[in-house]
């Protein structure tokens, strides 16, 4: 079996790469290979012939994506279409990341694979359109739809390359108390789980569709901080309450994107741990 890994320099491509190991025939760097490139990547993707192709790549900067929608579209909508149609061409599997912000966050319990859709920002209607283009151009497409990573590499979109969970620590460590927004609920979902859960899909394929994947069940973003803190031994650490509109935004996101995962554990092949198993390991792994 031979696998293409397209944006695997991030901080999920590279658990990626470490769960499929031998199995990747290819991941260039995004200096090789721009998804906005129809040309380059049907060339690429005729040339590795891959029995399936694996994209990471993506604008999902979400304010710079406010500033920047012609790039947002080209890279999370157009390059979805490229790369789905040279599978098709290739007869290869594609598997494609997506983004829990294609939905509005009003329904009020975890969201299933077939909810009305209803993007509040520029960045969930790029991934949403990517998702729709993604599926119509080729029948043996996967879409994977994740939210908060959080992972042992860096993060290239964070300042810093931190993400939520580092954030969290440095401030407890160093200042003893954190702020933290308590009424935005979603599912953090630690990269080196969603890697095997790419690795684990992509050897054994259920039906073709979307499927969200996730560490369950979701919590709020103040609940995630101190399960943090519980984690690393720093339960003396403040954490303090506070709401989403106490400081001015450039757009809305959805107050409750909880995903829910109940069709890839129907498929059986579900290997997502629940959250505070997932930071337990990241901590075992981070020491």
């Amino acid at each position: 079996m031979r696998v293409l890994v397209i944006g695997a320099e991030g901080q999920l491509g590279k658990d990626v790469l470490a769960e499929l190991g031998p199995l990747v025939a290819d991941a260039p760097p995004h200096a090789d290979l721009d998804i906005t490139d129809e040309t380059r990547v049907s060339e690429r993707i005729s040339r590795i012939k891959p029995d399936v192709v694996i994209n990471l790549s993506a604008f999902h900067d979400v304010p710079t994506c406010e500033k920047r929608p012609h790039t947002a579209f080209e890279v999370n909508t157009l390059g979805p279409r490229y790369v789905a149609r040279a599978c098709r061409a290739n007869g290869a599997g594609f598997f494609h990341i997506s983004t829990d912000y294609v939905f509005d966050g009003r329904k009020g319990e975890p969201y299933e694979e077939d909810d009305l859709t209803g993007p509040m920002m520029i960045y969930g209607a790029t991934k949403l359109a990517g998702e729709y283009l993604a599926l119509a151009e080729w029948e043996q497409t996967y879409i994977l739809r994740t939210t908060g990573l959080f992972g042992s590499n860096p993060c290239r979109a964070k300042p810093g390359g931190r993400n939520f969970v580092e954030t969290m620590l440095h401030l407890g460590r160093t200042r003893g108390k954190v702020d933290v927004v308590s009424d935005v609920f979603c599912c953090p979902t630690y990269s080196k789980d969603l890697a095997r859960q790419l690795a684990t899909l992509s050897t054994d394929p259920p039906a073709p569709g979307v499927y969200h994947v996730v560490s369950p069940p979701g919590c709020s973003w103040m609940e995630f901080a101190r399960m943090i803190f519980s984690a690393a031994g720093l339960e003396e650490v403040k954490v303090t309450p506070v709401s989403s509109g106490a400081s001015p935004a450039l757009f809305r996101r959805p107050a409750d994107s909880r995903l829910a995962i109940r069709k890839i554990g129907k498929s059986g092949r579900s290997v997502m741990r629940p959250l505070k198993e997932a930071i337990e390991d990241y901590m075992r792994r981070r020491d």
